[in-house]
């Protein structure tokens, strides 16, 4: 998976990672992706593979800046067709305090079958973002199976002489 600015030529593009221990920002004990001013981030297979998106962990910017912050994301079907969820912090910051800086939203079906997915807002904290892989259906292994079984008796009936 490939995780990239929205639009890397884009003045202040890009986004950044840190590591937990800063009372400043936000702390969950691992590092995490941050996107500051004008920062987007874009993701997705390197190779177009399609994942369904599960779940993410988001976290206000710093406790300087400790909004709640609405953080958009927008998934792309190979078909063309988008798929759009607002997603809203609590505003709760305390950095290294015991207070839990980041929450776990949680994604619908409709977040499934997606080629890439963008989120063009700034001023969040992003960690342990979930995506599944669908395997290959039952029907389609079989169907595969099949073929390389047929392909083999074809095979061995043209070496008998």
């Amino acid at each position: 998976m490939s995780f990239t600015p929205i639009d890397p030529d884009a003045p202040f593009s890009g986004f950044g990672r840190v590591g937990s221990g800063n009372p400043l920002r936000p702390d969950n004990g691992s590092a995490y992706l941050r996107a500051a001013l004008g920062k987007t981030l874009k993701f997705g297979f390197v190779d177009g593979s399609l994942f369904d998106l599960v779940s993410v962990d988001l976290a206000e910017y710093s406790t300087v800046v400790p909004n709640a912050v609405t953080v958009r994301f927008v998934g792309y079907r190979s078909d063309g067709s988008t798929v759009i969820r607002n997603l809203t912090t609590d505003g709760i910051m305390d950095g290294t305090g015991p207070l839990a800086d980041f929450e776990t939203f949680n994604f619908g079906p409709e977040f499934s079958g997606l080629n890439r997915v963008e989120i063009p807002t700034f001023g969040w904290s992003l960690d342990n973002l979930v995506v599944y892989v669908p395997e290959p259906g039952s029907v389609t292994l079989l169907l595969a199976g099949g073929l390389l079984i047929g392909a083999l008796k074809l095979r061995d009936r043209r070496r008998r002489p």
